[in-house]
């Protein structure tokens, strides 16, 4: 029962990595293809629907990760800075570090040796930076001993992980070729950052925790819980048999 278990799981897993890549794939295509150049361009701009969409995606990731940290106390710390980092991650993919508020160049070491710069923006844009790294650190530090325990039992939330950074890479990548001069590598790479957006919700979603949310993904995640349940479950019966 329990290898049936598993094989369905691992089946709707795949399931939904298939849904993110082929909705990528159509996409691509409908772009490049379906639509006139125009029109494509518009879809791919910065604010353009594609981007809207990877925001939206985001965003959406960002309310999971909040009410799993709110419900889950156990792993409320790593799940709550998983939400900070993603607030950052959706707020890069909107552009935001571009908007005229911001200081231009304020993550660059240039900003903070010109004198032209006031000291209070200094000081304002280091410590923000450096509250993202201190962050960006704990999160890592918390998450790293998960990844053994996880890849053994083939837990989905870091295959999808796994997924988000290779798709992801690819965008980066892409943005940095020769490829991104042509409307095809620019078009890929915006629909490629639409397609990690939606396996990071796929990660938050399958990442196993006490928060009472029965996802169709986190059946592989909470294996070893059930067994220890089941266990647990079973020893009075057996020290009431021993009586």
């Amino acid at each position: 029962m329990m290898m049936t278990r598993r094989d369905n799981s691992s089946r709707g897993n795949r399931t939904l990595a298939a849904l993110v890549l082929s909705a990528g794939v159509v996409l691509f295509a409908v772009v490049t293809l379906a639509v006139p150049r125009e029109l494509g361009g518009r879809l791919i701009a910065d604010d353009g629907l594609v981007q809207l969409a990877t925001f939206v995606v985001l965003c959406t990731s960002v309310l999971l990760a909040i009410r799993r940290a709110i419900r889950d106390p156990g792993e409320r710390v790593l799940l709550g800075l998983t939400s900070f980092m993603l607030v950052i991650y959706a707020a890069r993919e909107a552009d935001l570090h571009r908007a005229k508020w911001v200081p231009e160049h304020f993550s660059s070491s240039r900003f903070y040796l010109s004198a032209d710069v006031p000291v209070a923006e200094k000081i304002v844009c280091g410590s923000f930076l450096m509250g993202v790294v201190i962050v960006g650190v704990m999160m890592i530090a918390r998450g790293v001993p998960k990844i053994a325990p996880a890849f053994r039992s083939r837990q989905p939330w870091l295959m999808f992980s796994v997924a988000w950074a290779c798709v992801f890479a690819a965008s980066q990548v892409s943005d940095q070729s020769s490829w991104n001069e042509v409307f095809a590598g620019q078009a890929f790479e915006e629909i490629a950052e639409f397609m990690a957006a939606g396996f990071v919700v796929l990660t938050v979603l399958s990442y196993p925790s006490d928060d009472g949310m029965a996802t169709a993904v986190d059946g592989d995640g909470n294996v070893g819980r059930d067994d220890d349940t089941n266990a647990k479950n079973g020893q009075p019966a057996e020290k009431a048999s021993a009586a």
